[in-house]
Protein backbone atom coordinates (compact mmCIF):
# COMPACT_ATOMS: atom_id res chain seq x y z
CA UNK A 1 0.00 0.00 0.00
CA UNK A 2 2.55 2.39 0.72
CA UNK A 3 4.31 2.20 -2.49
CA UNK A 4 0.98 2.83 -4.46
CA UNK A 5 0.84 6.13 -2.36
CA UNK A 6 4.30 7.12 -3.76
CA UNK A 7 3.31 6.41 -6.93
CA UNK A 8 0.63 8.87 -6.61
CA UNK A 9 2.75 11.84 -5.13
CA UNK A 10 5.30 10.98 -7.22
CA UNK A 11 3.02 11.22 -10.28
CA UNK A 12 1.08 14.54 -8.92
CA UNK A 13 4.66 16.11 -8.64
CA UNK A 14 5.60 15.24 -12.09
CA UNK A 15 2.84 16.78 -13.69
CA UNK A 16 2.92 19.96 -11.43
CA UNK A 17 6.92 19.76 -12.61
CA UNK A 18 5.10 19.59 -16.10
CA UNK A 19 2.65 22.34 -15.79
CA UNK A 20 4.39 24.99 -14.42
CA UNK A 21 7.71 24.19 -16.91
CA UNK A 22 4.72 24.71 -19.81
CA UNK A 23 3.63 27.89 -18.32
CA UNK A 24 7.62 29.02 -18.12
CA UNK A 25 8.54 28.10 -21.24
CA UNK A 26 5.20 28.41 -23.74
CA UNK A 27 3.01 30.83 -22.05
CA UNK A 28 2.53 33.76 -24.21
CA UNK A 29 2.58 36.47 -21.99
CA UNK A 30 5.95 34.85 -20.95
CA UNK A 31 7.35 34.51 -24.30
CA UNK A 32 6.67 38.13 -25.44
CA UNK A 33 8.16 39.40 -21.93
CA UNK A 34 11.39 37.38 -22.86
CA UNK A 35 11.41 39.00 -26.16
CA UNK A 36 11.47 42.49 -24.71
CA UNK A 37 14.00 41.27 -22.44
CA UNK A 38 16.32 40.23 -25.58
CA UNK A 39 15.53 43.60 -27.09
CA UNK A 40 16.44 45.34 -23.97
CA UNK A 41 19.68 43.54 -23.54
CA UNK A 42 20.21 44.36 -27.25
CA UNK A 43 19.95 48.16 -26.93
CA UNK A 44 22.41 47.96 -24.05
CA UNK A 45 25.78 48.78 -24.71
CA UNK A 46 28.45 47.14 -23.08
CA UNK A 47 31.23 48.59 -21.51
CA UNK A 48 34.33 47.49 -23.48
CA UNK A 49 32.44 47.36 -26.89
CA UNK A 50 34.37 47.70 -29.78
CA UNK A 51 33.21 49.60 -33.44
CA UNK A 52 32.55 46.17 -35.15
CA UNK A 53 30.83 44.78 -31.58
CA UNK A 54 28.61 47.64 -32.00
CA UNK A 55 27.53 47.11 -35.58
CA UNK A 56 26.99 43.93 -34.79
CA UNK A 57 24.77 44.42 -31.56
CA UNK A 58 22.66 46.88 -33.84
CA UNK A 59 21.83 44.64 -36.72
CA UNK A 60 20.24 42.10 -34.12
CA UNK A 61 17.77 44.57 -33.92
CA UNK A 62 16.13 43.70 -37.28
CA UNK A 63 15.52 40.09 -34.96
CA UNK A 64 13.16 41.69 -32.86
CA UNK A 65 11.41 44.86 -35.05
CA UNK A 66 9.10 44.67 -38.03
CA UNK A 67 9.72 46.16 -41.56
CA UNK A 68 7.02 48.51 -40.99
CA UNK A 69 8.02 49.88 -37.07
CA UNK A 70 6.34 53.41 -36.13
CA UNK A 71 8.13 55.05 -33.14
CA UNK A 72 6.76 57.69 -31.38
CA UNK A 73 7.93 60.22 -29.04
CA UNK A 74 11.04 60.15 -29.19
CA UNK A 75 13.13 63.45 -29.02
CA UNK A 76 12.16 66.61 -30.15
CA UNK A 77 8.57 64.75 -31.07
CA UNK A 78 10.15 63.29 -33.71
CA UNK A 79 8.31 60.18 -35.37
CA UNK A 80 10.32 57.42 -36.59
CA UNK A 81 8.31 55.85 -39.54
CA UNK A 82 10.34 52.79 -40.65
CA UNK A 83 12.77 50.02 -39.45
CA UNK A 84 15.38 52.16 -41.79
CA UNK A 85 14.88 55.21 -40.18
CA UNK A 86 15.01 53.51 -36.72
CA UNK A 87 18.27 51.83 -37.95
CA UNK A 88 19.67 54.82 -38.72
CA UNK A 89 18.70 56.71 -35.91
CA UNK A 90 20.26 53.80 -33.49
CA UNK A 91 23.19 53.87 -35.46
CA UNK A 92 23.82 57.21 -34.73
CA UNK A 93 23.03 56.98 -31.02
CA UNK A 94 26.34 56.79 -29.19
CA UNK A 95 25.18 56.81 -25.31
CA UNK A 96 27.89 56.65 -22.88
CA UNK A 97 29.72 52.90 -22.54
CA UNK A 98 28.33 50.82 -20.37
CA UNK A 99 23.99 52.16 -20.29
CA UNK A 100 22.25 49.36 -19.77
CA UNK A 101 18.16 49.44 -21.47
CA UNK A 102 15.55 47.39 -18.74
CA UNK A 103 11.97 47.18 -19.80
CA UNK A 104 10.47 47.04 -16.02
CA UNK A 105 6.81 46.32 -15.06
CA UNK A 106 6.20 44.88 -18.30
CA UNK A 107 2.26 44.25 -18.18
CA UNK A 108 1.27 41.92 -21.50
CA UNK A 109 -2.33 42.19 -22.96
CA UNK A 110 -2.54 39.52 -25.59
CA UNK A 111 -4.79 39.28 -28.35
CA UNK A 112 -4.39 36.26 -30.36
CA UNK A 113 -1.42 36.80 -32.43
CA UNK A 114 -0.94 40.30 -31.29
CA UNK A 115 -0.10 42.11 -28.03
CA UNK A 116 -0.02 45.23 -26.18
CA UNK A 117 2.93 45.47 -23.49
CA UNK A 118 2.89 48.46 -21.06
CA UNK A 119 6.29 48.98 -19.54
CA UNK A 120 8.57 51.68 -17.77
CA UNK A 121 12.01 51.91 -20.20
CA UNK A 122 15.07 52.77 -18.12
CA UNK A 123 18.37 53.49 -19.25
CA UNK A 124 20.67 53.16 -16.49
CA UNK A 125 24.36 55.00 -17.77
CA UNK A 126 27.34 56.50 -15.09
CA UNK A 127 27.71 59.92 -14.95
CA UNK A 128 31.80 61.10 -16.33
CA UNK A 129 32.50 62.75 -13.39
CA UNK A 130 30.66 61.63 -10.48
CA UNK A 131 30.75 57.58 -11.68
CA UNK A 132 27.22 57.51 -10.05
CA UNK A 133 24.36 56.09 -11.68
CA UNK A 134 21.83 57.80 -13.93
CA UNK A 135 18.54 56.80 -14.40
CA UNK A 136 15.89 57.75 -17.18
CA UNK A 137 12.75 56.43 -17.28
CA UNK A 138 9.74 56.42 -19.55
CA UNK A 139 6.32 55.16 -20.02
CA UNK A 140 6.60 53.01 -22.98
CA UNK A 141 3.83 51.16 -25.10
CA UNK A 142 4.80 48.03 -27.66
CA UNK A 143 2.36 46.73 -30.13
CA UNK A 144 3.60 43.48 -30.83
CA UNK A 145 2.41 40.68 -33.83
CA UNK A 146 3.20 37.04 -33.85
CA UNK A 147 5.09 36.11 -37.29
CA UNK A 148 6.60 32.75 -38.34
CA UNK A 149 6.19 32.11 -34.13
CA UNK A 150 8.59 35.14 -33.22
CA UNK A 151 7.04 37.74 -31.81
CA UNK A 152 8.02 41.64 -33.50
CA UNK A 153 7.36 44.88 -32.26
CA UNK A 154 5.82 46.97 -34.65
CA UNK A 155 4.66 49.97 -32.77
CA UNK A 156 6.85 52.02 -29.80
CA UNK A 157 4.43 54.87 -28.05
CA UNK A 158 7.38 56.83 -25.90
CA UNK A 159 5.48 59.03 -23.20
CA UNK A 160 6.30 62.39 -22.62
CA UNK A 161 8.96 62.14 -19.06
CA UNK A 162 7.09 62.80 -15.95
CA UNK A 163 7.89 65.85 -13.99
CA UNK A 164 8.91 65.47 -10.13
Amino acid sequence: MKSNGSVYVAAVFALLIGYFSYQWWFNQNRVVKRRLGELAATLSVPAGETDLERVARLSRLRLYLADDLKVTGGKQGQDLTSLDAVMIAASGFRPAKGGVVDFVDVDVKLDGDTARAYATAQVTTRDPVTNEAVVDSRETVFSIFRRDDAWLVSAVELKPPSRP
